[in-house]
């Protein structure tokens, strides 16, 4: 994964403290440094590398976001069939996302006003909308380059949960028999904050299933939790002879 001198960022790209490496050592860098807190890349080495350089670079809440856009578009196989049909360079391709990606923060309306016009005037009326990043949009000729452009979704995936680790995020669940109060919900994360580093960032969704009876389910990353009425009653169900 080396610089790509050729590649234009149109305008909306959004920049980021830490220039981009210009020198094969410098790259090799940024990508091989492992970033703190995240564990080995599991289903892709192009994630790893990918955070390692985003962490370094202090670009990843722009990567993050990018890479959530990308893992969605090559999950479409017409993406696929239309990158492996292409017929430009690798600076085309990438300049060419770059336009989708500002095209997907364009209204409806807005889109719908644009067709017809020339290429010239599309670009126009969309650089007002940020752009990929410097790093993604290399990374991204990379991934062309040597061709796995069709594991952008597993890269994706991977890239999501190592930022996650990387900034401490930690994922809890709560599913309850009914909606939780404030004050409820406040005093469950405040015992669950005990329990990881101090430093920490709780992300909390919540859900409602009516199946439990009473009390709640916790799911904390990989850990699960029971303290539903349900489970009660099956624990002691299970102790009734048939």
């Amino acid at each position: 994964m080396l610089s790509r001198s050729l590649i234009r960022f149109p305008k909306g790209v959004r920049t980021f403290a830490k220039a981009l490496p210009k020198t094969k050592q410098e790259w090799q860098k940024v990508l091989s440094t492992p970033a703190p807190n995240a564990p080995p890349a599991k289903g892709s080495k192009y994630a790893g590398m990918t955070v390692n350089a985003a962490y370094h670079l202090d670009a990843l809440e722009p990567v993050r976001k990018d890479f959530k856009y990308l893992g969605k578009v090559f999950k479409d196989p017409r993406t696929i069939e239309a990158v492996k049909n292409g017929k430009g360079s690798t600076a085309d391709f990438v300049n060419d996302m770059n336009v989708m990606f500002q095209a997907s923060q364009a209204s409806k309306d807005e889109m719908k006003s644009l067709e017809g016009k020339d290429k010239p005037a599309v670009l126009k009326a969309l650089s007002k909308y940020s752009a990929l990043s410097p790093l993604t949009a290399q990374l991204l000729g990379s991934f062309k380059d040597e061709g796995v452009i069709e594991e952008v979704p597993i890269i994706a995936a991977e890239v999501e949960k190592l930022i996650g680790k990387v900034l401490k995020e930690v994922n809890v669940e709560i599913v309850g028999a009914a909606p939780l109060s404030d004050k409820q919900k406040a005093q469950i994360l405040s015992v669950i904050q005990k329990y990881v580093d101090s430093d920490s960032k709780l992300l909390m969704t919540e859900k409602t299933d009516t199946s439990l009876i009473a009390g709640f389910q916790l799911l904390i990353e990989d850990r699960f939790v029971d303290m539903s009425a349900k489970r009660s009653l099956d624990n002691l169900m299970s102790k009734i002879p048939a």
